[in-house]
C-alpha cells in the first residue's frame, strides 16, 4: 500500500491509528497542538528533494540544545536504518544530516523521526527521575561532588538515551538484564536504559502520519539529474553512441573511484592521462572494464578531490598529509553536484583514499581493503578477469 492509500483509509476512518504506535496525540486540540509543537522542536526538515529513478534527498537539522542536538542526529542515523534509508552527517558539527533514499521511504521517515525523538526522550526522562531521586537520598555525596556531580548527571542522561535508541531501533524488544538494587542506580545506566528502552518499545517504522509523509512529497522540489555521459561502442571503425542521453537507461552502472598518483606526466592534461604512476594505472585499467558497459571512472586527488577522467589539470605536488588537503565534507559536496550521492559505487583505493571516499559512500564496496600492495594488484587482476562477477558482488 502505498501512502496515498494509506491517507485516504485514515481519512475514511478504517482503523488504520489503531495500529500505528506515537500517532496517537490525545482526545483534544490542544493536547495534539502541544505534541506537535514538542516534537517540531526536535529537528528542522528541510525541502525534499526528488531525483531521477524516484529517489528523494533531505536535509535534517538538530538545535544544539544544551548540547543534546548531536545526540539526536546520531539517533537519527540509528533510525533511519530501520526505514531503508540513508543518513549522514553534513558538517563537523554533527547537528546536520543529509537524508537519501526511495522518495516514500525517505518521506515516512521525515514524518515519523520527530514522533520517535519525543519518544526516546520521554523514556529517557523516565530515567533521569530516578536518577534524581537517588541524588536526593544521597545528597551529601553528591553536594560533595560538585560541578563533577552536574557533569555525571548528563553523561547518564546521554547514555541513557543513546541506549535506548539502541532498543528502539532494534527489530524487536531485546532481551535486557533487571536492574540490580544493590547496585547504585548510576552505576547500572545502561541496564535501566534497556529496561524502559524494552519497556516502551514500539515498532518504529509505523510511527509516522501518512497525511504529513504525503505532504511532504507533495511539496518536494524536482530536481533535473545531470545529462549522462554513456559509453560509446566502435562499430565499423566508428564511435556510435549506444544511448541518446535524452532518455537514458535505466541501469547506467557502478561508479568506480581510482586513486592519482606522485608520478604525472609535465604538462597539463586530462585527469584520464596525466596519472602515470603503477598502482593508479593498474586501478584504471580495471575500472575500464568493470564500466565497459555504463558507468562512471573517477580519480580522486588529495588536492581536487573527485575528478572526471576528461577533466583537464595542471600536474601538482600534493598528499593527503600536506595542509589543504580536500576535505571529506568538499567531497560529500562535489558528489552531490555531480548527482552521485546515492550512487553504487566501488573503490579501487587504497588506505588513505578509501577513508574517505567511504566516508562520502559508506555503502560503497571496497574490494582492496586491509590488502597490501601485491594482494591489491592481483586483486585487481581478478577483477578485470571477471568483470561481470565484481559490477554486481564487489
Amino acid at each position: 500500500m502505498g501512502l496515498r492509500d494509506e491517507s485516504q483509509d485514515l481519512r475514511r476512518g478504517d482503523g488504520i491509528t489503531a495500529r500505528r504506535p506515537l500517532w496517537d496525540t490525545g482526545w483534544e486540540a490542544e493536547r495534539a497542538a502541544r505534541y506537535a509543537a514538542r516534537c517540531a522542536r526536535y529537528a528542522t526538515t528541510g525541502r525534499l528533494q526528488l531525483r531521477a529513478h524516484d529517489r528523494a534527498a533531505v536535509r535534517l537539522d538538530f538545535p544544539y540544545a544544551a548540547g543534546r542536538g548531536p545526540q539526536r542526529a546520531e539517533a537519527a542515523r540509528a533510525v533511519a536504518a530501520r526505514f531503508g534509508v540513508q543518513a549522514r552527517p553534513l558538517d563537523r558539527s554533527g547537528r546536520a544530516l543529509r537524508v537519501t533514499g526511495p522518495a516514500e521511504d525517505v518521506a515516512r521517515y521525515a514524518a515519523a523521526l520527530p514522533r520517535v525523538l519525543d519518544h526516546a526522550e520521554g523514556l529517557t526522562s523516565w530515567a533521569a527521575r530516578m536518577y534524581g531521586e537517588c541524588t536526593r537520598r544521597y545528597a551529601d555525596r553528591f553536594e560533595a561532588l560538585g560541578t563533577a556531580g552536574r557533569r555525571a548527571a548528563a553523561y547518564f542522561r546521554a547514555c541513557v538515551f543513546r541506549r535506548i535508541v539502541q532498543v528502539l531501533t532494534g527489530p524487536q524488544p531485546a532481551a535486557v538484564p533487571e536492574v540490580d538494587p544493590a547496585l547504585p542506580l548510576w552505576e547500572q545506566a545502561e541496564t535501566l536504559a534497556g529496561v524502559l528502552g524494552e519497556y516502551g518499545w514500539v515498532e518504529i517504522r509505523d510511527a509516522y502520519d501518512p497525511a504529513a509523509a504525503v505532504q511532504l512529497l507533495d511539496d518536494a522540489e524536482q530536481i533535473e539529474a545531470p545529462v549522462a555521459r554513456w559509453p560509446v561502442a566502435a562499430a565499423h571503425g566508428e564511435q556510435l553512441a549506444l544511448f541518446d542521453p535524452a532518455t537514458p537507461p535505466a541501469a547506467a552502472g557502478p561508479v568506480v573511484v581510482i586513486p592519482c598518483s606522485g608520478p604525472k606526466l609535465d604538462h597539463a592534461a586530462e585527469a584520464g592521462k596525466l596519472y602515470t604512476g603503477p598502482l593508479h594505472t593498474h586501478a584504471r585499467r580495471t575500472a575500464d572494464a568493470l564500466t565497459a558497459h555504463g558507468g562512471t571512472v573517477l580519480v580522486l586527488s588529495a588536492l581536487h578531490g573527485f575528478l572526471p577522467l576528461d577533466q583537464v589539470i595542471e600536474p601538482y605536488d600534493h598528499t593527503w598529509k600536506d595542509p589543504g588537503s580536500i576535505t571529506v565534507e568538499e567531497l560529500r559536496a562535489q558528489a552531490d553536484k555531480m548527482g552521485l550521492a546515492d550512487a553504487d559505487v566501488v573503490l579501487l583505493t587504497p588506505g588513505q583514499y578509501t577513508q574517505r571516499a567511504a566516508a562520502v559512500w559508506p555503502q560503497a564496496r571496497t574490494p582492496l581493503a586491509h590488502l597490501g600492495i601485491g594482494q591489491q594488484r592481483g586483486r585487481l587482476t581478478a577483477m578485470r578477469e571477471h568483470a561481470n562477477h565484481y559490477t554486481t558482488a564487489a
